[in-house]
């Protein structure tokens, strides 16, 4: 069986693009987003953990490794992804891992997943399940990621990435080479206080974990926290929902392929 995190630290290429990267995410952080972070105190002492959060822009990943840097994070991602000639290839580079399509995913996850977590400490994944482009409205978190949560025995942490509106000379719109494009929004990324899930209850089932039912309760119930907790920190800092532009397009090779990821637990993008 391929790893699911193929690439690690002690992999050359792997940390030095990855920080080569870093250094133009700053820069476009400060410049387009002006980028505010919060709540970085609740990851101290944390050694390991899966986070979690909205997603909302297409640069989510590299400004949500800004916000946590120094500690860094894998990125789920669909596996359809992965195969995209070269884009897989760097995205993976960059710390993505692909959600297996099978019927035992959740079995190769956790154990994938487990590596992972050795490997960085943190694996992130979009619980939504798509992009919601500039959306402040938190769509229902899927349990697959908390399910995760409860067999490693490793806290969820929350992180919020709320939008404000951003007008260059009063207008939302500028144009440039000769088209209109939309002004980006101002960014702030809330890292909340980590959820601790209850004992894991591998003992629970024998035959496959995400068909337990009291386990799925459990995670049910871990989603809705976090997702709670996500929404909150949105409606505080008065995220504008006159945003949103509907779901980002999939970066796949089939929409058949595609679906067929989306029905795998967990999922993530």
């Amino acid at each position: 069986m391929e790893r699911i995190a193929r690439y690690s630290p002690s992999f050359l290429p792997f940390t030095v693009l990855f920080h080569l990267m870093m250094c133009l995410v700053r820069v476009i952080d400060g410049l387009f987003f002006r980028l505010k972070i919060e709540g970085r105190e609740h990851l101290e002492g944390l050694g390991k953990g899966i986070l979690v959060s909205n997603h909302t822009l297409l640069m989510d990943p590299a400004v949500i490794a800004h916000a946590i840097r120094p500690r860094r994070s894998y990125f789920t991602m669909l596996a359809e992804t992965a195969t995209i000639p070269f884009l897989g290839t760097f995205v993976r580079l960059l710390g993505g891992i692909p959600i297996p399509r099978c019927s035992a995913s959740v079995r190769i996850l956790e154990h994938g997943l487990a590596e992972a977590l050795s490997a960085l400490g943190f694996v992130h994944f979009f619980p939504e399940g798509e992009c919601y482009r500039w959306n402040q409205a938190v769509r229902p978190f899927r349990p697959g990621a908390f399910l995760l949560a409860l067999r490693l025995a490793v806290p969820v942490v929350p992180l919020a990435i709320v939008l404000h509106e951003q007008r260059v000379l009063g207008r939302r719109s500028i144009r440039l080479l000769g088209r209109m494009i939309r002004v980006p929004p101002r960014v702030v990324v809330v890292i909340g206080s980590p959820i601790l899930p209850e004992p894991d209850g591998r003992g629970a089932s024998r035959g496959d974990p995400g068909r337990s039912p009291g386990l799925r309760r459990k995670a049910e119930a871990l989603a809705e926290a976090a997702r709670v907790q996500v929404q909150c920190a949105i409606d505080e800092r008065g995220g504008s929902r006159s945003l949103y532009r509907g779901p980002m397009p999939r970066l796949t090779r089939s929409a058949k392929a595609a679906n067929a990821v989306n029905a795998a637990i967990p999922t993530g993008r």
